[in-house]
């Protein structure tokens, strides 16, 4: 039987003993907030006034969680009878404690190393604070400061999981990341066709735009290819991951010394970092966030990944038992990426992964395993069993005879924990004629997200090594900073097109995706996501736009808010609309099962209208059927929604935008179309809806532009007649059937004239002088654009002319 909110009000505070306040919460002495965090489900998503006026009934609305519900701070001074609140709990203890770090405090061992992440109202010196009074240790004890996500590593005994999760100022706790850090190494300007941007009238190269990349070794910024415009911000490494450091580099920008090692965009800076020379573990993080915005980065490439499936050692398979992280939401490195990425205004580019193939195996798939700290166990062989009865293997198998595969879903379900965060574009690799690689990492992400976004060729790539030599290399490493150099000559267009302005992440992203060239399945899938990335059609769509949001729009959308953009398609074509907006990260409790939780914030819904009314939504896939077509639908999952028709025929087309469940807004959203925005219907006449308003007197030959801005507007126009003889009208429309009547003394004509179309109405003036009135209304539903014009003949006996005025 459910409490009533008073009841349940009684209950919650009944051990609670909080200071009061008036406004946001705030700290009311050491380490002691006001009011407790609670998980409050709401009877409708919350607006900004909503959330204003809980606070003053002392209900302090922090994030959005899933499933409706909002983490909360709750004050002692709340009664929780307002109807927005269905039910309010306290956020347990238990509820903070992910399964990660079960596993790590039930090792045995005397410490534990956790991750502890803060309510971000909680300042670092209190979190330091809570950490010592429950025992724990930062494990950087001269750390001055939270990494991303308002994180501290900390050491821990076993004992004390519980005390730490308790503390009122800890969001969550999770364990430590051991995953093992390796490269995605496994004719690309034209298969992209970024070869045509490098001459007019594009004459793009990447000069002065600024780009970066993550590696596991220095790159050899010497190389006669860089001509020093790569800067290594790291030393050391081992000579394969020194290699590969500086093919990554020459992919993006080699000036093309060798023309066959050119990279994508000659002329760009670039700026490389390590993401584990000298510091390890999640410090690269850190660099995303404090070190790439001073520079003016605007892309940042990531060509490695972290071991989740199968890797090898002495050319023996390993299996290291991380899958559950395939395509997973994680917040301890996948959320940070798009909390910095919406910060700090960078694209993040990230390769797919390698992973989609299994490894070669003997006759009963002998492998290896991994202990608990991530270290291959070398002393042992583990088995497939052939018969199925685990009792088949051979004695040499002294790990085991196992029944099971590991993660036998491939090729699907293995895209890299990195690449799975919402706001980066993934890229997977193709070969040279544009089919998948046999390798490459596919979708879906654990929630059924479109993941790669896009592909590019990875197969055999020619670029930079060292010393000052070339060579060739395979893998979505190969493929991702395709992208990354594609993304800095879209830049040098939008900031050529739009007077100097850097386009934002999500800006980058949906250009990227309008103009991939659509491979595999019709629409997405997860094998090739939105398609192969075609430069000149997105540099393309920059240059239709003129600056003008014809082609690209980008506008804020409320809860509950609907935006209607109405375009024309001006010969059949194949019509395609994107939508795509930075979502912010996702808080998720219940630590159990966040893997596979839904992890969008905002959901944004697109669809488009033609002419006579028939709805086109976007497309959805369905992960539990991953090599199924996509079919169309409302998508609550994606943060890119793509809405296409096949054969579009010429006319006029609505696209609506709908704030369906906002609540973390408002949310900004780009909007690229290849259809133009339809121009304003403009009417320069007005007020001439009458014939006693009409306007007028025009003159033989005078060409008139107007327009009938709503299925209701007429318009009037008057002239005389003062010679006997023919009068006509020409009459060119728009997209908008118009019925002109024409009337006077004698005269009486109404034609209609189609969309489109010029017609002439005519008539004969057999009296004069003769006042001659001429309406035009709209026949049917208004288009895009409902301008039309026309222009009158008749007689006049020789006089002076007068300037057409309203009389």
């Amino acid at each position: 039987m459910r409490r009533s909110l008073a009841a349940l009000s009684v209950l919650i505070f009944a051990n609670l003993a909080f200071a009061a306040g008036e406004s946001d919460p705030k700290q009311v002495g050491p380490g002691r907030l006001e009011g407790r965090a609670m998980i409050l489900q709401s009877s409708r998503t919350l607006t900004d006034a909503d959330r204003a006026e809980l606070a003053n009934e002392g209900i302090f609305v922090r994030h959005a969680l899933t499933d409706g519900r909002y983490l909360a701070r709750v004050s002692d001074r709340a009664t929780l009878t307002d109807s927005r609140v269905a039910a309010i709990a306290p956020l347990t203890a238990e509820m903070k404690i992910q399964r990660s770090a079960l596993r790590e405090t039930s090792r045995g061992k005397t410490w534990a190393e956790l991750n502890v992440i803060f309510h971000d109202d909680v300042t670092f010196d209190d979190a330091r604070q809570a950490l010592l009074a429950s025992g724990a240790a930062l494990a950087d004890p001269f750390a001055t400061r939270f990494a991303p996500s308002h994180r501290i590593e900390v050491k821990i005994a076993p004992a004390s999981l519980d005390a730490v999760a308790a503390d009122e100022r800890v969001l969550m706790v999770a364990g430590p990341r051991r995953m093992r850090v390796q490269s995605d190494n496994a004719t690309t300007a034209e298969l992209s066709h970024v070869t045509e941007l490098y001459s007019a009238p594009y004459n793009l190269s990447g000069e002065g735009v600024t780009v970066s990349l993550f590696e596991l070794a220095e790159a050899q910024s010497t190389h006669t290819e860089f001509g020093g415009r790569l800067t290594t911000h790291a030393t050391g490494g081992g000579g394969s991951d020194k290699s590969h450091a500086t093919h990554v580099s020459g992919t993006i920008g080699a000036s093309g010394v060798n023309p066959g090692a050119k990279g994508m965009a000659p002329k760009v800076q670039i700026h490389q970092f390590c993401v584990t020379c000298g510091n390890g573990g999640l410090k690269y993080l850190e660099q995303k966030e404090d070190d790439l915005a001073p520079l003016g980065v605007v892309a940042d490439n990531n060509s490695w990944g972290y071991v989740l499936g199968w890797s090898s050692e002495d050319g023996v398979p390993v299996w290291n038992d991380a899958d559950i992280y395939y395509g997973a939401y994680d917040l301890i490195v996948a959320a940070p990426l798009d909390e910095i990425s919406n910060d700090k205004n960078v694209l993040f580019v990230h390769s797919a992964g390698n992973d989609a193939d299994p490894p070669s195996f003997s006759e009963f798939s002998q492998h290896r395993h991994v202990d608990e700290n991530g270290d291959t166990i070398t002393t042992k062989l583990f088995c497939y069993s052939v018969s199925g009865n685990g009792s088949d293997c051979p004695a040499t198998c002294t790990g085991g005879c196992e029944t099971t595969k590991h993660h036998d879903t491939l090729p699907f379900d293995t895209i890299g924990v990195t690449a799975s965060a919402k706001n980066v574009v993934t890229v997977g690799a193709t070969l040279t004629q544009g089919t998948i690689v046999g390798f490459s990492s596919r979708g879906p992400a654990k929630d059924g997200r479109v993941k790669p976004d896009v592909v590019a060729r990875g197969f055999s790539v020619f670029s930079t090594i060292p010393t000052n030599a070339y060579g060739r290399s395979s893998g979505t490493s190969m493929s991702s900073p395709a992208v990354t150099g594609i993304a800095a000559l879209l830049t040098e267009q939008w900031r050529k097109t739009f007077a100097g302005a850097t386009p934002k992440p999500a800006q980058l992203k949906a250009l990227l995706i309008a103009g991939a060239d659509d491979l595999g399945n019709p629409g997405p899938d997860y094998t090739y996501g939105f398609g192969l990335v075609n430069a000149k059609n997105s540099v393309d769509a920059i240059l239709a736009d003129e600056g003008k949001g014809q082609r690209i729009r980008t506008f804020n959308v409320a809860h509950g808010q609907t935006i209607e953009v109405p375009v024309v398609v001006s010969q059949a074509q194949k019509l395609r609309v994107v939508l795509q907006w930075a979502d912010k990260p996702i808080i998720f409790v219940e630590g159990q099962s966040d893997i596979a939780a839904k992890a969008l914030v905002n959901n944004l819904d697109v669809k488009v209208i033609d002419g006579s009314g028939n709805t086109t939504n976007a497309y959805v896939l369905d992960k539990n059927n991953p090599n199924a077509n996509a079919t169309t639908g409302l998508n609550t999952i994606d943060n890119t929604e793509v809405v296409e028709i096949a054969n579009a025929a010429a006319g006029a087309y609505r696209i609506v935008v709908t704030g369906t469940n906002v609540p973390e807004g408002p949310q900004e959203a780009v909007l690229v179309s290849s259809a133009r925005a339809a121009s304003p219907c403009l009417d320069l006449q007005e007020n001439n809806d009458s014939a006693a308003s009409a306007y007028g007197n025009l003159v033989p030959g005078q060409q008139v532009n107007a327009g009938l801005c709503s299925s209701t507007d007429v318009d009037f126009f008057k002239f005389v007649v003062t010679k006997t003889g023919p009068v006509s009208v020409t009459v060119t429309t728009g997209d908008t059937a118009v019925r002109v009547t024409m009337t006077g003394t004698g005269i009486s004509r109404t034609q209609d004239v189609p969309a489109n179309t010029t017609a002439v109405v005519s008539a004969d003036a057999t009296t004069v002088p003769n006042a001659v009135t001429l309406k035009f209304e709209p026949i049917g539903s208004v288009g895009a654009e409902p301008q039309y014009k026309f222009t009158p003949q008749f007689g006049e006996t020789n006089q002076p002319r007068r300037r057409s005025v309203r009389k």
